[in-house]
This record gives structure tokens, sequence and C-alpha cells, in this order.
């Protein structure tokens, strides 16, 4: 059974992925490993980079260039994947799985999101912000919803996130508190046009 990738274990080494049986040797498997703890590691992630900052040449490619921070944990795994080799063929297997299906659905659009929940937006709770809106002088409104992960205000809708939307009746807003999603249904009143 294949799983799902978490981490790219070839960003955290900052190795290439090329997607073939050949692998690295356990030189560079090993240098990769060390460089990617001094980068990670809070300690010596300052020294490093200013070392960088001053010899160009002992820069790290990184295919995908982020900024992200491992822990120890994440870099001995990937480590420990990649130099085993019926392991790395799984992970790659995963992988490319992985990179499959996000390219799928980039191609149709169709997003994932973890725990979604639909419901109405008179489901929520609405307040008066306080602010004035635009010229008009009215007063803008907030809904929100507390969220299972204890956040109270972690799904919060403002007047100009429905009116962004206004075409669809629906919004798709993420807690601020954790990774759940929230789909909040609404119906758009019509003009008064006086008949």
């Amino acid at each position: 059974m294949t799983r799902s990738v978490t981490h790219d274990h070839y960003e955290i080494l900052s190795l290439p992925f090329t997607g073939t049986s050949a692998g690295f040797s356990k030189q560079q498997l090993k240098l990769a490993y060390h460089k990617a703890l001094l980068k990670h590691h809070p300690d010596k992630a300052s020294s490093v980079a200013s070392d960088i900052a001053s010899n160009p040449s002992t820069t790290i490619s990184t295919p995908t260039s982020t900024n992200r921070i491992y822990t120890i944990d994440d870099i001995t795994i990937a480590y420990k994947t990649l130099s085993d080799p019926t392991l790395r063929a799984e992970y790659d297997g995963a992988l490319r799985l992985d990179r499959s299906r996000l390219a799928e659905r980039e191609k149709t659009a169709t997003v994932f999101h973890t725990g979604l929940e639909i419901v109405d937006l008179e489901d929520l709770i609405c307040e008066e912000d306080g602010d004035s809106h635009g010229d008009t002088g009215e007063p803008t409104y907030l809904w929100y919803r507390g969220c299972r992960c204890g956040d109270d205000r972690g799904f919060m809708l403002v007047e100009e996130d429905l009116e962004r939307e206004a075409d669809h009746g629906e919004i798709v807003v993420g807690c601020g508190g954790c990774s759940l999603w929230m789909k909040v249904l609404f119906a758009v009143a019509g003009e008064d046009n006086g008949t």
C-alpha cells in the first residue's frame, strides 16, 4: 500500500529527484545529510547562513528553494529512506503518485480541504464590526464560528468576502487555528426595484 508523502525527502536533503532507480552514492547522501543537519540546526543556522553569504561556492542547491525549517527527525528519516534501496523505491513510487495527483488537481481545478464542513451563513454568529463601510457610512458586519480545535473565532468572514463570492453563493474558509475548512452557503438578497 502506498502512503501519501508528507515531506519531500529530496527537498529536505537538497537533492534532485530524478525519478529513476539510479541512486546517489553513500558519500553523496552522507554529505547531503550533514549539510541539512547544519542548515536546519537552531544553533548552527546563523553561522551557516553567514558562511554561505561570504563564500557563495558553498551554497546548497535546493531544487525548490523553499525556506522551510526541518527537524532532526525529518532529516534523519529522509536520509534513512533514501539510503535504503527498498525504502527509496517505495518512497519514489509514492512521490510520483502524489505529484501526478497534484498535477491532475491543478488541471481540473479541484481542491481537497481537510475536514470540510458545510454550513449556512445563519449558523454563524454575526456582529457589527464598528468600522463604516466605504463612503456610505453603513456599518460592516463580520460572521464567525468556533472550531473544534478550540479557537472561538476559528472561522471568520467579513462582508467583502461574501461580496467577492456573491455570484457563487458559497465560500470556503479555513480555520485560523488549525487545518480544518468550512464551506459557508449563503443567498444574496436581490435589489429592491420598488414593485
